[in-house]
């Protein structure tokens, strides 16, 4: 095989060229999907919302657009996002999304040096770093941060019963975490625990949705009973966390 037909890059390089398109993920173009994100949205952030609509809020990996549509048809007019992909990118500038840049969030340091934001959201990211940064990746979103300013972490559940899936359904995923072992790694990259809320995701916004979250509970329950006091409490796919900066 000719060497002018081998891609230099590595596979997750490779990867985020073509994220949305390889992962088929579903955007805010498209008016039901918008609608069902939305609803999820609006259920699971609801209460974390700040009501200050003027606050600096960054979104960092913010994929295709679809959070910081939601924020801005919300009326906040104080947002910026940065995504490593160039395709999510380009899908947020066609959503109007101007203020989205390329940027690795593993350099968040190095992101608009001056800057410190009120609300900072990193919503499915953790997972896609390597374990070695995680800790240095949350340092960074913390010195981002103003002071008394928090941030809203996403993440897999390594704790739920479909944990395992979740890890290893999507390629560019480097390792997972369970309720403990998130709050340890909040500790180690220095907020403090009584600054720290860790509770489950629910985002369904259907009937149905709520009846499968029903039967998740059942199941976490029946799967776990052997555990006892050590089991994981938290049952739905992924966990939210919420750290505030002193």
């Amino acid at each position: 095989m000719s060497s002018n037909n081998v891609s230099s890059g590595n596979t997750i390089d490779e990867l985020y060229e073509r994220y949305n398109e390889l992962s088929g993920r579903p955007t805010v173009k498209d008016k039901l999907a918008k609608e069902k994100i939305f609803k999820s949205f609006q259920r699971t952030l609801k209460n974390w919302l700040p009501t200050d609509r003027s606050i600096k809020i960054l979104d960092v990996g913010c994929g295709e657009g679809a959070l910081l549509t939601f924020l801005k048809e919300k009326g906040y007019n104080n947002l910026t996002g940065l995504d490593i992909s160039e395709q999510n990118v380009a899908i947020c500038q066609e959503l109007g999304l101007t203020f989205v840049q390329k940027f690795d969030a593993k350099q968040l340091n190095e992101f608009e040096k001056a800057e410190e934001f009120d609300v900072i959201f990193a919503l499915d990211i953790l997972e896609h770093l390597p374990k070695q940064s995680a800790s240095q990746f949350l340092k960074q979103i913390r010195e981002k941060l103003k002071p008394n300013g928090c941030v809203v972490i996403q993440t897999p559940n390594m704790g739920s019963i479909f944990g395992c899936l979740y890890r290893y359904n999507d390629l560019s995923h480097e390792f997972g975490v369970a309720e403990n072992t998130l709050l340890n790694l909040l500790l180690i990259a220095g907020f403090e625990s009584n600054k720290v809320e860790i509770k489950p995701q629910w985002a369904a916004s259907t009937l149905l949705g709520r009846l499968k979250e029903a039967y998740l509970c059942l199941l976490h329950q029946l799967i776990f009973i052997a555990e006892g006091a050590g089991r994981p409490k938290i049952p739905t796919k992924n966990l939210l966390a919420r750290a505030y900066r002193s």
